[in-house]
C-alpha cells in the first residue's frame, strides 16, 4: 500500500464540504462606438485579407515575378521561385487568406441585448 491510495491526509470530512460556484458577471451592453469600431475592423480586416489575397494568387504568374530587379543578386533564389510548386503555394497562401476573410465574416456576431 503506498501513499497515493489513501487519498487526501485527514477523515475524509472534505468530500461533503459545498462548492461556492459563482455566477458569471452581468453582460453590459456596448456602446454604440463599440459596435462601429467592431464593424469597421471586420471591413478593414475583411479588405486587407482580400487584397493581399488576390495579389498572392495573381503575383506569381506574372512577369514581374520572375523579372524583379529586387532579386538580380541572387540567382538561385530566382530560380527557386520560378518553380511551379514554389508559385502554386504562394498562389494557395492567396486562397487561404481570402478563407480567412470569408470566416471572419460568417463569425461575426453583435451582441443585441
Amino acid at each position: 500500500m503506498n501513499s497515493f491510495d489513501q487519498g487526501p491526509a485527514g477523515d475524509g470530512a472534505a468530500e461533503n464540504v459545498p462548492v461556492l460556484v459563482m455566477p458569471p458577471p452581468p453582460r453590459r451592453k456596448p456602446s454604440k462606438w463599440e459596435l462601429w469600431r467592431s464593424r469597421l475592423f471586420l471591413l478593414e480586416l475583411m479588405f486587407v485579407c482580400f487584397v493581399v489575397g488576390i495579389v498572392l494568387i495573381v503575383a506569381p504568374w506574372t512577369d514581374y515575378w520572375t523579372n524583379n530587379p529586387l532579386l538580380s543578386g541572387f540567382p538561385q533564389l530566382r530560380q527557386i521561385l520560378t518553380y511551379d510548386f514554389v508559385r502554386g503555394l504562394v498562389s494557395g497562401l492567396g486562397l487561404a487568406d481570402i478563407w480567412l476573410a470569408v470566416i471572419e465574416v460568417i463569425r461575426y456576431r453583435e451582441h443585441a441585448d
